[in-house]
């Protein structure tokens, strides 16, 4: 993973273990290892032209008011089907989302296009998004 920190910009430092945990009980599922481990190294990444939601920190509650609990609030209202969970948007309304299943989120990483609702699955797993993004820079 760290091999691949030079090509996510970076918005703040990593967030710990506790409000991981916290965040992934109020989702209803547990993060994929690789989106793990990015966010104890960086919250609030940006890859390409997506925004990953921050987790709130509990240290810095002020700085991290709008996060990834509230963005799927948000994102439900405006039809984002249950069973998805929004980790990103690109500031077009669409969302970078994951499946859930049983508890967890699923690896593959897939677009949800707001204006229609349908979702394409654009890549295997984060690190594969990453590389995507940073190959078409």
């Amino acid at each position: 993973m760290n091999e691949i920190i030079a090509h996510i910009m970076t918005k703040k430092p990593g967030i710990d273990e506790i409000d991981i945990g916290a965040t992934e009980e109020k989702l209803g599922a547990a993060f994929p290892v690789q989106f793990h481990q990015l966010y104890k190294l960086v919250n609030n990444a940006e890859i390409g032209d997506w925004l990953l939601f921050p987790i709130k920190a509990r240290k810095n509650v002020k700085k991290t008011w709008d996060d990834i609990v509230r963005q799927n609030i948000e994102a439900r209202k405006e039809g984002l089907a249950e069973g998805w969970i929004a980790v990103g948007e690109d500031g077009t309304g669409d969302k970078l989302c994951l499946k859930t299943s049983n508890g967890l989120m699923e690896e593959p990483i897939y677009v949800w296009y707001h204006e229609d609702g349908q979702t394409e699955q654009i890549a295997q797993r984060l690190m594969s998004f990453i590389m995507l993004l940073s190959q078409e820079e």
